[in-house]
């Protein structure tokens, strides 16, 4: 009884025993399997070696990544900043002229002089803001459109007379266009018959 104990209890301790690895490897190479064990090994160190390069290049290229982020970003602020530089560059003359006017004017009670100045300035900035792509809405005696013109008044013409009815016969404040985009409707009167039966 007491063998058996011993001889279980000495099996249980060879199982519990870690085997050192040159032993391992002496025990491979006696067994003819070395060979291939080593070319695997060989194998997991070029595998272990390829994902090392690609987590570099990875991580090179989220870092590139993150700086083309930023530099977008900052270009994107910088256009929007600036986007309005050569618009106010044209603008600069315009107001060199008018700051000459009222200049001239304290000097001078020449008024015709003056007008004439204003209504070159005038010009002038009509002419910066049509670069731009803006343009007044042409609105007198053409026939009354919503979605340019915004009527503020009517006005009776009388029967049998040229006017047609529903036409911009006066305009209060000029509308303008930015490209295709209504940046302010003109401000208009717009014809309408006489309705019988009134004086």
């Amino acid at each position: 009884m007491e063998n058996q104990e011993d001889n279980q209890e000495q099996e249980d301790n060879q199982e519990n025993e870690v085997t050192p690895p040159d032993k391992i490897a002496q025990a491979e190479t006696e067994s003819g399997a070395s060979g291939e064990v080593l070319s695997l090994r060989a194998e997991i160190g070029k595998k272990e070696l390829e994902i090392k390069t690609y987590i570099d290049r990875y991580l090179r290229t989220l870092a590139d990544f993150e700086n083309f982020k930023k530099r977008a970003q900052k270009d994107q602020a910088d256009q929007a900043r600036f986007s309005n530089e050569r618009f106010i560059k044209g603008l600069l003359p315009v107001i060199d002229n008018l700051e000459r006017a009222i200049a001239h004017s304290k000097e001078t009670n020449d008024f015709a002089r003056m007008i004439e100045g204003i209504e070159l300035t005038c010009k002038e900035l009509h002419a910066v803001l049509a670069k731009t792509g803006v343009r007044p809405v042409d609105a007198l005696g053409k026939p009354f459109d919503p979605s340019v013109h915004q009527s503020v008044g009517q006005t009776e013409i009388a029967e049998g007379a040229e006017e047609e009815e529903n036409m911009v016969v006066g305009e209060i404040q000029k509308g303008y266009l930015y490209h295709d985009r209504i940046l302010r409707p003109s401000l208009v009167i717009v014809s309408k018959k006489k309705m019988e039966g009134t004086s």
